[in-house]
């Protein structure tokens, strides 16, 4: 199923328009829709798709045969049946071949020669290097797991650096990206919709399941989902990140899983997971820096160079919850206490989701109109005291406290109060303006009336 996408292809169709050869690595998450984009991309095109599976190499090259010989069979001459000794081999004669004809390359989950054939690299080097002229290639690699992928190609020690002409990084949906995607095959009520988003996140593949395991209660989908015995995302988060992390994983799993119960700084998470805070400080910079799966946060009103109030957070929705609530109770899953996790999911899930709905409503914030521009969004915090939507500029500012909750017009103006007097607290200047989204608000046009930004769920959902 493939859906919107339209920039990528965009993108695509402009670097294979080009004269010659053209080296483009596309990476991101599995489950993103990174073959998706490229068998889409391929349609009508001369081009090749090869798997490259953790197989022998002389297994891979009898399936890169087969394809070369059904891809290009309108190409070749009827007497000619391509055999090949190695990858290398294919590469040139594809090299080769595309002088006469402009031709696609594809390689996915390109990072798996790292194990099949890590000796591939160099000479793939110097072929590129010596016929990318004469050709006319367009070579896609495709990549699932970031921090090879970044090796592979970023890394000075590596044959392949400096050989990519283009990069593109495949990002999960957005929330409203997210929504239409799954109205277009299963009818999701709003306010079910952001709990299955905090929860799977804008992951196309994990989505799509939504079709047949969700039947109008959140909580059962998702125990259908993660803690069943059977369930399809249960192990989702060990099998995509144990081989991302290597040896090193439990360091790696124990820093995230206490992240997502909520130690955000270097010395709680150090103080959650017992390692040192060096130790700590090196984990997080390369979650944060070469895996991207880690977001580093300060203050809104702070200079991100200077401060020391730092707060990290998971960036993907599906892992954020993956690991406070699957890999948090794993031994009572293990052990078959199916009703010990769910008490901790109908307890714990509604302020989880209320977290989600606060990231939700910062780029909702990012995105209308507030009367000016703002130069930063974010969330503000100090001594206890908390914003959580910030946004101005030299002349404004708009300030916002996001509940996940229906409020009525008392709850609501309570909340405007405490949050004018918390905006006193911050060292902006300019014309303050005060607002609130929540999921729902009584008397939402009378606070608008008043001069209070107000949003509820529906103007959120249906952004304009």
């Amino acid at each position: 199923m493939f859906y919107d996408r339209e920039r990528e292809l965009e993108k695509l169709e402009e670097v294979h328009s080009r004269a010659g050869s053209s080296f483009t690595v596309i990476y991101g998450r599995r489950r993103v829709g990174k073959t998706a984009l490229a068998r889409q991309f391929l349609k009508g095109k001369p081009g090749v798709y090869f798997f490259v599976g953790e197989k022998d190499e002389a297994l891979l090259l009898e399936e890169f045969e087969e394809e070369v010989k059904r891809a290009l069979s309108g190409y070749l001459p009827a007497y000619l049946k391509p055999k090949f000794s190695s990858v290398e081999e294919l590469m040139e004669f594809l090299l080769d071949f595309s002088k006469e004809q402009k031709l696609v390359i594809v390689f996915d989950e390109f990072q798996n020669f790292r194990s099949v054939k890590p000796s591939f690299f160099s000479p793939l080097q110097r072929l590129w290097d010596t016929k990318k002229d004469s050709s006319n290639v367009t070579l896609l690699a495709i990549g699932s797991y970031v921090g090879m992928i970044k090796r592979i190609f970023m890394d000075r020690k590596e044959p392949l650096f400096g050989r990519v002409d283009e990069w593109m990084k495949l990002k999960p949906f957005d929330f409203w990206e997210a929504y239409g995607f799954v109205k277009g095959f299963i009818n999701v009520p709003p306010k079910d919709f952001v709990e299955l988003y905090s929860v799977l996140g804008g992951m196309p593949r994990y989505l799509l399941y939504l079709r047949h395991y969700y039947g109008g209660d959140v909580i059962e989908t998702i125990e259908k989902l993660f803690l069943d015995e059977f369930a399809p995302l249960r192990e989702e988060g060990l099998n995509v990140l144990k081989l991302e992390f290597g040896r090193y994983y439990r360091s790696y799993f124990s820093i995230l899983e206490a992240v997502s119960l909520g130690h955000v700084t270097p010395k709680e998470i150090s103080d959650r997971t017992g390692l040192k805070i060096l130790t700590v400080g090196k984990y997080l910079s390369e979650l944060t820096n070469h895996y991207e799966y880690l977001k580093r946060e300060v203050p809104a009103t702070e200079d991100p160079r200077k401060t020391r109030k730092v707060a990290y957070s998971i960036r993907d929705e599906f892992f954020n919850f993956w690991f406070r609530f699957v890999y948090h109770n794993y031994q009572h899953l293990e052990e078959g206490d199916i009703e010990n996790v769910r008490s901790d999911l109908e307890r714990n899930f509604p302020a989880f989701v209320g977290r989600e709905y606060e990231r939700i409503a910062r780029e909702f914030v990012r995105r209308i109109d507030l009367g000016f521009r703002p130069i930063r969004v974010g969330r503000w915090w100090h001594r206890g005291e908390e914003i959580d939507v910030v946004a101005y500029n030299r002349d404004n500012v708009a300030l916002f406290e996001v509940k996940w909750k229906d409020l009525s017009l008392k709850d609501a103006r309570k909340i405007l109060r405490d949050l004018e007097r918390k905006g006193s607290l911050l060292p902006l200047r300019g014309k303050r303006l005060l607002g609130l989204i929540a999921r729902g608000i009584e008397g939402k046009e009378e606070l608008k009336e008043e001069g209070f930004l107000v949003f509820d769920l529906k103007d959120v959902l249906f952004l304009r």
